[in-house]
């Protein structure tokens, strides 16, 4: 596109700005750029941006006033302290800001029909702000320095931009943020750290609950946030980011970000789920996961007995279905398989024959100060391999990894420390690992050097990106569609690369900001920002409150975990000042039951699971949804931070404050919601009172939605070479499908075989399809059968199909099409409701 010329510009310009000679000054006239789905104006004096969608409608505009840090672009120098706070994983910033210097009269540069360059100069302070229209994207650019013509921004090194907040705006998103789901109100800054410590169940969030940094903390920020007034920001830049949300002012919200240059796109779209499609076309889009990363994980050792047996065949004994176990065998940093590899090699291969896949664990570390790893720290110091510190040695901190230790990370802006890295990690698939917990990638410092010069501040987030990139790279060559490493820590862009996420250390209670209320946010929230595939450490990690780590905190957290797209346990109840236990899967039959209850659930949930990874894949739609993503005019979901759909299908409230025995949960309206276990029907748009005694979820099936099952007596989902379990090759022949229909209603789901199953509420037409009609207790077997009964408020229908490829029957008022796909017999169950 043609760009006009400067000189003629700024002709221009001061022409229209100041008039003839002798008159009053005149307003520059404002400048307008449109693209396909948005309008921008900027005003020239005083400088004000104004953000339309494609109809003109106002989305959002720049903080008009000069209070502090709002008003126009603005930048100072921010001499910023580091405190010490007990583990270097912590982020010790505390800001130190000289007064805030903008300009608030802006000067056009040059301008095409969807961009335009804009110069701020007030008091020696230089500013450009670059505005570009891509589409429903506005992308701004805006660069300081101490002057106009300036190499560098000098000691300047902090900039904001400050927006207008209406007074019913929310926001949401922004990663894993464990204490809120509906931003408003809060300062958060993005910076990965380790877990925070909880103050107790009874305690809100606050500024130093969890501790020490507050709301803020978690290990995998992404500063990208939806509002919904219709838009979305992603701050894009690595270095340490702040979203003050109303928390400064009751109308003005503001993004700052400790660098110069604060690039940012806003992305205007009414749908927050198109606005999730473009920022995860942009920041890379979800892959789908080998097929037994759907199926639930248990932390086992290698040498755990359960009642004189192995626990691992001890599930099978119990008809428990685990598709996966990890051992915690910490390969990396202090090779903790040396001296054991005969045992690991057979420990995986037994597993194997049992249908288990086997993860083991390893971070982007090397132990400087044990003896295992000797060799390799040398190895990687000698080469140059690991970031450096101010004296050009090798960076070294301290945390625990299986053992208190000082760790070097490896720099992976090194090309051939990636190499390196990667060869140490595929030490775990020699011993017949299928993958591992890829732990840690928090603690990189501001004053680090890396290989290719930039340094800890701008590194630190895009530290855990890239460790993720290396082990997916070498996984993907090595054992393509066929493995799982899982993070804690990530940044924008990590979720191209992961195949599951979990929620780090939980306190292994109901604590408010990090046990069982929080990963429910943390989820959500993670949701949000792009990443589809997470789970909780379900049961919990930590042990360090008073509040007791029993068996209802388990039952519900398996309750909630079997419901996550990535079902997780954990056995630790880790506290370094005495020993702690807390409830185990062992402990009573109740529990054992429980758990195979809501394992078999999970697993049994897997071909619906590949649907949504398919559409995650696909648009970047996440597999959770927080309700705002689909009602996002419904203002009674805003304040929804413990509930949320499994898809379209199912809706998910469950339990997460000790002693509830009764849920009361909003449902959005739209919908009708059918209980699970009793058949109950909910209205939409009203909040419903569920019956929740411990051990039942109040789990809910949305109208006109199908939801896809396995056959009950899965084991699991790898294959095995014992043919007495039961893996996905052996139900490959039937198919459970679900749906809660209304009067004249519909519903079509495409699987990922390729099979299409549609189903309709029709005028009564009785049996033409002569199917027969059998008792409840032979509906399980039979083929081409029916039979009807009355269940709590719904008329049910449980109807089979023969084992076929493609089949259409209509009986009684329901007709039930199947069409491609592999042969199979699916066995429909229809909810008709009234």
């Amino acid at each position: 596109m043609h760009k006009a010329p400067l000189a003629a510009l700024l002709l221009v310009s001061t022409a229209v700005g100041f008039g003839a000679c002798g008159s009053e000054p005149v307003s520059p006239r404002p400048v307008e750029l449109s693209s396909a789905g948005a309008r921008v104006r900027v005003d020239l004096s005083p400088f004000q941006l104004h953000i339309m969608d494609a109809d003109g409608n106002l989305v959002l505009e720049t903080y008009l006033g000069s209070d502090g840090a709002y008003g126009a672009p603005a930048a100072t120098i921010d001499s910023f302290t580091e405190v010490a706070l007990g583990l270097e994983g912590y982020d010790g910033y505390r800001a130190n800001e000289a007064p805030w210097r903008r300009g608030v009269t802006a000067a056009l540069l040059e301008q095409d029909d969807d961009s335009a360059r804009f110069a701020l100069d007030d008091n020696g302070l230089y500013l450009t702000l670059e505005v570009t229209l891509d589409g429903g994207r506005v992308r701004l650019s805006l660069d300081a320095r101490e002057a106009a013509g300036a190499e560098d921004a000098g000691d300047l090194n902090k900039s904001t931009i400050a927006f207008a907040m209406p007074d019913d705006e929310h926001f949401f998103g922004l990663g894993e943020r464990f204490a809120s789901v509906d931003h408003r109100g809060y300062s958060l800054y993005s910076w990965a750290e380790e877990g925070g410590l909880g103050r107790g169940e009874d305690a809100a969030p606050g500024p130093e609950n969890p501790a020490p940094n507050g709301p803020s903390m978690t290990y995998f920020p992404v500063p990208f946030f939806l509002s919904n007034k219709g838009y979305g920001v992603e701050l894009e830049t690595t270095y340490r980011t702040e979203l003050h949300l109303g928390s400064e002012k009751p109308d003005g919200w503001r993004a700052a970000a400790n660098t110069s240059k604060l690039d940012a796109t806003i992305y205007v779209d009414k749908n927050p789920l198109g606005i999730l499609e473009a920022f995860t076309a942009d920041t890379g889009r979800p892959t789908i996961p080998s097929p037994w990363v759907f199926g639930p994980r248990r932390r086992v050792g290698s040498g755990s007995m359960v009642d004189g047996v192995e626990e691992f065949r001890k599930m099978r004994e119990e008809k428990i279905p685990v598709t996966g176990m990890d051992d915690a065998v910490h390969f990396l940093p202090a090779s903790s398989q040396l001296g054991r590899e005969a045992e690991l090699k057979a420990w995986t291969s037994a597993a194997h024959a049992l249908g288990y896949k086997v993860m083991a664990y390893n971070n982007p570390y090397v132990a400087a100060n044990h003896d295992n790893a000797t060799a390799d720290y040398n190895y990687g110091k000698e080469n140059g391999y690991f970031v450096k510190d101010p004296n050009g040695e090798p960076e070294l901190t301290v945390f625990i990894s299986g053992e208190l230790l000082q760790i070097a990370a490896v720099d992976l802006t090194n090309p051939d420390a990636v190499i390196w890295f990667q060869s140490l990690l595929q030490r775990t698939l020699d011993h017949g690992y299928d993958g591992w917990m890829h732990d840690f990638g928090e603690y990189t410092k501001r004053d680090s050097i890396f290989f290719d010069g930039r340094l800890g501040d701008e590194m630190h987030n895009l530290y855990p990106v890239l460790s993720a990139k290396a082990a997916f790279d070498l996984l993907e060559a090595k054992r393509p569609n066929d493995y799982l490493f899982f993070v804690r820590s990530g940044y924008t862009g990590t979720q191209q690369y992961v195949p599951a996420v979990w929620g780090g250390d939980a306190e292994a209670t109901f604590d408010e900001t990090q046990g069982l209320p929080s990963t429910v946010r943390a989820g959500l929230n993670l949701s949000m920002s792009g990443v589809p595939y997470w789970g909780s450490d379900m049961t919990g990690f930590k042990c360090l409150t008073d509040a007791p780590n029993d068996k209802e905190i388990f039952l519900r957290w398996v309750e909630f975990g079997a419901l996550n797209p990535i079902m997780m346990e954990q056995n630790a109840c880790a506290n370094p000042l005495m020993p702690k236990t807390k409830w185990k899967l062992w402990n009573d039959q109740e529990t054992i039951d429980h758990y195979r209850k809501y394992a078999g659930l999970h697993t049994r949930l897997f071909p619906y699971f590949r649907v949504l990874a398919g559409e995650a894949a696909a648009t970047g739609r996440p597999m959770t949804l927080h309700p705002f993503l689909l009602h996002p005019t419904d203002e009674n979901v805003f304040a929804v931070d413990d509930a949320y759909y499994l898809g379209g299908a199912l809706y998910v409230s469950p339990v997460v404050r000790r002693g509830d025995v009764m849920k009361e949960t909003y449902l959005p309206h739209n919908s009708q919601y059918v209980d699970l276990d009793d058949f109950t029907v909910y209205p939409g748009g009203a909040v419903a009172a569920i019956p929740a005694p411990l051990g039942k979820l109040p789990l809910l099936l949305v109208s006109d939605q199908l939801l896809p099952l396995l056959d009950p007596s899965i084991e699991t989902l790898g294959s095995a070479t014992d043919p007495s379990v039961i893996t996905l090759e052996s139900v490959s022949d039937r198919l459970d499908v679900m749906v809660a229909l209304t009067p004249g209603g519909s519903a079509t789901l495409t699987l990922e075989d390729g099979t299409e199953l549609t189903v309709e509420r029709t005028p009564d037409g009785g049996n033409v399809a002569g199917l027969d009609e059998v008792d409840s207790n032979q509906i399980a077997d039979c083929s081409e059968c029916f039979v009807t009964s009355s269940e709590g408020d719904i008329e049910r229908l449980r109807v089979n199909t023969g084992l076929t490829e493609s089949s259409e029957l209509a009986i009684e008022d329901v007709r039930l099409t199947v069409r491609g796909g592999a042969v199979k017999r699916v066995r429909w169950d229809v909810l008709r409701l009234p």
